[in-house]
């Protein structure tokens, strides 16, 4: 029995010292597999992936059952919580932004097409006539239009973006880091969980060798019936008690895999120590470190900046603006009935074969006009004009043709918008100011944070050294009055409230120890970077 409990205490002062968790290495068997399975293996998940890729995409993962340290657990949430993921998804949109900004100084450049068909027929609205068309025709246009503008918006876009930028890579550092924190806590939660199944164990082994201690009495009659009953009721105590401290530690686990984002295999076990250590850091030097590089406040700061810079894009409202814009044109127009363009080619050349010949009778006939006779032959309506008509009417729908080149510049100054420019500029302004408090306001907070956090971590350092002399003491005083009640000089009274004060300590030294590392990771969190000193 003296060895039992000299290892039980034993167990206890290395708990004390680290707390750890045994690793299991389940895939150690898996590497020697075949090539050829594994070629098998990777064949089909390229196919699964080409075939069900909304499927993969919902795919979760799962850490293989091996050990989990802290730094890994960090890692699968920085890769998988949710939440996080929505935050960094914002670098992309603010890294376009800057790209934007930049890309607002060169001229914008727009090309359009249009094709048509028009029906042949009399063109009317209400009573009046336009005329009859006597065919159907195709058209088709193209406009290549550039314009350049520079506004003060352009000016000031840059830096806002920027600015922008600079916060969202900010605001990103920051959700990690209060990430590590949440996964550092509950992975502690999930030692401390774990450690408490221990300590009920324990105490359901107490209450079980107590049992025994108070049946060997009874049968020999030196104890009363009742003290055995009351025996049972102590050892179904301590039952209780286990069970409740693994639904905790059920418990735990599932909310460290809601932070890890993945599904925690029940073969994975966590892994990491910690060590109780004295703080040597001085308030004043843990507050400096944290208002000069705070992730948090240097996420706020960097709000600020950008609240400055889209204030003052706001108020190039109120500056002039400049344009150029420049473009090229063409169209095409082609009749569907060669008839109707024949006929027309014909009239024409038909007529100015006319006005020559009256022309040449009019000279001849009036001796005092002066001018030469022309050989009104040469416009004629030959078989050549004839195909050069049918070839010109041929363009649809690319053979455009071009219209002439325009250029215009354009100054516009704004002189009244309806207030709807002073609004703006307002609202601006207002939130940067609002900025600006808001990073007080996280000045504040962190001096609060720091203060409370270095506060708590001494006290807790002070309180594991004395309810580990509490601890000490009670296991001494159970065995002893294990000891008095088997030679009958103690009562069972005396030897169940010796056992709930030993249960009583060890629970308390469980607390004290778990207070101690969850408000270091506090004051990390205040302070902004690890405080732990090397291998502990």
């Amino acid at each position: 029995m003296r060895e039992l409990h000299h290892r039980e205490r034993t167990d206890r002062r290395r708990r004390g010292a680290s707390t750890k968790v045994v690793a299991r290495d389940a895939d150690a068997d898996e590497s020697g597999r075949g090539t050829a399975a594994a070629w098998v293996l990777a064949g089909a998940l390229v196919l699964l992936a080409l075939c069900a890729t909304s499927l993969v995409a919902q795919e979760v993962p799962r850490p293989t059952p091996e050990t989990l340290t802290l730094d890994q657990a960090i890692r699968l949430a920085v890769e998988n919580n949710p939440n996080f993921q929505q935050t960094r998804n914002d670098q992309a949109a603010a890294d376009w932004g800057v790209r934007a900004a930049y890309s607002a100084f060169l001229p914008t450049a727009n090309a359009n097409f249009s094709a048509g068909f028009t029906e042949g027929g009399t063109q009317r609205i209400g009573t009046l006539d336009f005329g009859t068309q006597g065919t159907d025709w195709y058209s088709s246009n193209y406009n290549l239009n550039v314009n350049w503008t520079l506004d003060g918006n352009t000016i000031f876009g840059v830096p806002a973006a920027r600015a922008s930028q600079r916060a969202v890579d900010a605001g990103i550092d920051a959700a990690r880091f209060n990430l590590e924190s949440q996964v550092a806590l509950q992975y502690m939660a999930v030692l401390r969980a774990q450690d408490g199944v221990d300590v009920a164990q324990r105490q359901l082994d107490r209450a079980q060798q107590n049992r025994r201690i108070v049946r060997s009495r009874v049968e020999s009659g030196a104890a009363a019936g009742t003290e055995g009953r009351q025996a049972e009721v102590d050892q179904g105590r301590a039952e209780v008690g286990l069970i409740q401290a693994e639904r905790q530690f059920r418990e735990a686990r599932s909310l460290l895999a809601e932070q890890l984002g993945v599904a925690l295999d029940d073969a994975t076990v966590l892994s990491s120590e910690f060590t109780i250590f004295e703080p040597t850091w001085t308030r004043d030097e843990l507050m400096d470190q944290a208002q000069s590089a705070h992730p948090s406040l240097r996420a706020f700061e960097a709000r600020e900046r950008a609240a400055g810079a889209s204030a003052k894009q706001a108020a190039s409202q109120y500056f002039p603006s400049f344009s150029i814009n420049t473009g090229l044109r063409g169209n095409t127009l082609q009749a569907l009935s060669e008839d109707f363009v024949l006929d027309n080619e014909a009239d024409f050349w038909n007529g100015r074969q006319s006005n020559c010949e009256f022309n040449n009778a009019l000279i001849q006939g009036v001796p005092t006009i002066d001018g030469d006779l022309q050989d009104c032959s040469q416009f004629a309506f030959t078989d050549a004009r004839r195909q050069a008509a049918l070839s010109t009417n041929a363009a649809f729908p690319f053979d455009f043709t071009r219209l002439p080149l325009s250029v215009s510049f354009q100054v516009s100054i704004p002189v009244f918008t309806g207030f709807s420019r002073q609004r703006q500029v307002s609202q601006a302004y207002a939130q940067a100011d609002d900025a600006r408090h808001q990073l007080r306001a996280e000045e504040l907070r962190l001096r609060t944070a720091v203060t409370q956090a270095y506060d708590n971590l001494t006290a807790a350092y002070r309180v594991v050294q004395l309810e580990e002399g509490n601890l000490e003491l009670s296991e001494e005083q159970l065995q002893m009055q294990q000891r008095r009640y088997t030679l009958g000089a103690a009562s069972l009274l005396e030897l169940l409230d010796a056992q709930t004060t030993l249960s009583t300590a060890e629970q308390a030294y469980l607390n004290a120890l778990y207070d101690f590392h969850w408000n270091l990771i506090r004051l990390e969190a205040a302070v902004g970077q690890g405080l732990r000193p090397d291998g502990s």
